[in-house]
């Protein structure tokens, strides 16, 4: 029947199932991830105006971080299975405020996944709004997606 008959014998009612789908598992070098390795970029677009930037999780706040122009603030994080990852942020710059995902399914596929790599995300915080980018770019290069406005 099976190729570990003492296991058999020990739950003999178990019905065994042959070829089983085994989870392929890739350890990403920095954070051991068991999916996919995440770094998401922040930077401030805005010449003399330091924005405030606040990330959090359900179970991580990243607390508060100042980014000044030129400057920006990475953080990294390891996917969990199933796209269930979210974090968002609160953006605030002089009296001006936002509130969005930073990172969810819908920007990992805007982005697109590498299993044997680190994806990045690259946030641009500007005067009109926030842009996404999977990769960086010079602060006024058209690649930019505006995704949305200050409030």
């Amino acid at each position: 029947m099976g190729a570990n008959p003492e296991l058999e014998s020990l739950f003999p009612e178990k019905k065994r199932v042959r070829n089983p789908i085994v989870p392929i598992v890739i350890l990403s070098q920095n954070r051991n991830c068991y999916y996919f390795e995440w770094t998401i970029n922040f930077y401030d677009g805005v010449q003399d105006s330091p924005i405030d930037v606040h990330v959090k999780s359900k179970d991580d706040d990243l607390g508060h971080h100042t980014i000044t122009y030129d400057h920006g603030w990475p953080f990294g994080f390891c996917e969990q299975f199933f796209e269930r990852t979210l974090f968002w942020g609160h953006f605030t710059l002089g009296s001006k405020f936002v509130s969005f995902n930073v990172f969810d399914k819908e920007i990992a596929k805007i982005i697109g996944r590498n299993i044997s790599a680190n994806n990045m995300v690259h946030w641009l915080l500007k005067q009109d709004g926030y842009y996404l980018s999977p990769e960086f770019k010079p602060y006024d290069d058209p690649a930019w997606m505006f995704r949305g406005h200050w409030q």
